[in-house]
């Protein structure tokens, strides 16, 4: 009878622990992930990526107190596991192959990201938008997201307020990309080096340029994945000349002491230095015949990731985020995608 009773407590105890609730998070996504998959075997032309992050926002949007629940940690379980995706992809590409992708891709990243920002700068003060808020939509827009918004906020001292419509603003966006961008790309008959290009130029950001790119060839994705590194590690210049453009931009910058190296050092991605120490094994030869074998591995861990994403995705959040801000990165997400399609067909990339 003791242990009877005893026996509620105990399952209290272990289901509200923190480990418990983090696998119960991990569970989730697995459960999801493995649906999209079996899905995407069936309708291919879809593909897993997109199907982890549709059923991921069904859920959210159907059951909300499920995701909303923090213990699940699943916003750092989806950011976990697509940097650990990405690594194991690098562990199936060439060294060289990277060079040459991300290398040949920063004079059309120098085009898009200056478009980008001008208009996002020049429309927003048009729309009378907080400056803070241009920047931030700007650089979320033409760099990555989530990520490049959280290394600029404290540099331009940007209010909770502003951080929370960028994000949003941005997501929304990501989330159109996720599921237009491979339905264009075919329709434009672009090759899969040229989609690649294109998502990794115009999506926002990491997550979304993965299912996006994935769900139009392999090739295409991991074309993409390589623009899309160049284009993060570009975080470090921007956010060290918005530093030095402060004073210019805000009064209250003016002689004011920000600790500007320090954002510098954060702003650089540790997973990307993995991801490139992955293929250094693999061009050394290390890898060997598992490539392949790695490779799946790596899109398996990114649906994972994408499961994640998709669970975040509420679309009651983007009521808040108001009209101004919303048109304000369409007009320079449809800015940044035309003129990576513009370039690309001058030169005859596509």
């Amino acid at each position: 009878m003791a242990v009877r009773n005893l026996s509620v407590p105990i399952q209290s105890y272990v289901f509200t622990r923190p480990w418990f609730r983090r696998l119960l998070g991990l569970g989730l996504c697995v459960g999801i992930a493995a649906l999209a998959v079996a899905a995407g075997s069936h309708v291919p032309l879809v593909g897993a990526p997109l199907f982890a992050i549709a059923i991921g926002v069904l859920i959210a949007n159907a059951l909300p107190a499920l995701p909303a629940d923090k213990s699940l940690r699943i916003g750092d379980l989806g950011k976990q596991c697509l940097k650990g995706g990405i690594i194991l992809l690098g562990a199936s590409l060439d060294l060289g192959e990277i060079a040459r992708t991300g290398l040949g891709s920063l004079p059309l990243l120098a085009v898009t990201m200056t478009s980008g920002l001008v208009c996002s700068l020049w429309l927003g003060k048009a729309l009378g938008i907080d400056w803070r808020m241009r920047c931030l939509i700007g650089v979320g827009t033409t760099i990555c997201g989530a990520s490049a918004i959280a290394a600029l906020a404290p540099v331009v001292r940007a209010r909770a307020e502003a951080i929370a419509y960028s994000v949003t603003v941005v997501f929304f966006f990501n989330m159109v990309a996720v599921f237009t961008f491979p339905a264009l790309g075919h329709l434009l008959g672009l090759s899969d080096s040229g989609f690649g290009v294109w998502a990794g130029t115009a999506v926002n950001d990491t997550s979304a340029v993965v299912a996006a790119g994935f769900a139009f060839s392999q090739a295409a994705g991991a074309t993409a994945i390589i623009v899309k590194l160049t284009r993060t590690t570009l975080i470090i210049p921007l956010v060290l000349g918005f530093g030095l453009a402060l004073p210019f931009l805000s009064r209250e910058g003016r002689g004011a002491s920000q600790p500007l190296l320090k954002r510098v050092r954060a702003a650089v991605p540790t997973f990307i230095i993995l991801f490139m120490l992955a293929a250094a094994a693999n061009t050394l030869g290390l890898v060997g015949a598992h490539a392949g074998e790695v490779q799946l591995a790596g899109r398996l861990v990114m649906v994972v990731a994408l499961a994640a994403v998709g669970l975040q995705g509420n679309w009651r959040s983007f009521v808040g985020a108001g009209s101004r801000p919303l048109l304000l990165g369409l007009v320079t997400w449809f800015v940044v995608a035309g003129s990576s399609l513009a370039v690309q067909a001058w030169t005859q990339a596509l």
